[in-house]
């Protein structure tokens, strides 16, 4: 395995935001997904506010370095970023400023996915409106690529 660059040892070493947020509050959304390449596993915390500003991110990872600085550099980045802003983000912007290699690049792919699954999923909290009837229906959960998968919500 290539060594962790400067920037994304310092983000392993010290990572930022690491944590959860109380997914049961209605302005926070949260997503888990998986890598079926490594196995690695990002969960993600997002809490935004009353101007669709995120306030507050979190996140897990289990996984390598690499994994954990993409964690951590993505929850930099996304902190007091507009939503709309927020899901024009590219893993791309991972890759370069952690200089990850080839071989790790489904880390900062599972990133982006872990973002956007959160986005999806606060987009679908804000649209739920509870039936004062039960549904037979079950909830669709959105396929993500490479074999990802995602939660609503899920013991912290």
């Amino acid at each position: 395995m290539r060594e962790l660059s400067p920037a994304a040892r310092e983000h392993f070493e010290h990572p930022r935001h690491v944590g959860c947020l109380n997914s049961h509050q209605p302005d926070v959304a949260t997503a888990r997904v998986e890598s079926p390449v490594g196995g690695e596993i990002l969960q993600l915390h997002i809490q935004t506010d009353a101007q669709d500003i995120i306030s507050a991110v979190r996140f897990k990872a289990y996984g390598c370095g690499w994994m954990i600085a993409c964690g951590s550099l993505l929850a930099e980045t996304i902190l007091g970023q507009p939503l709309a802003e927020t899901a024009r983000f590219h893993h791309h912007e991972l890759v370069e400023r952690l200089a990850i290699p080839p071989e790790k690049l489904h880390c900062a792919v599972l990133a982006e996915t872990a973002l956007q699954a959160a986005l999806h999923n606060d987009a679908a909290k804000r649209n739920f409106t509870p039936s004062p009837v039960s549904s037979s229906k079950e909830p669709q959960t959105p396929s993500f690529p490479n074999g990802a998968y995602e939660h609503g919500d899920y013991p912290d």
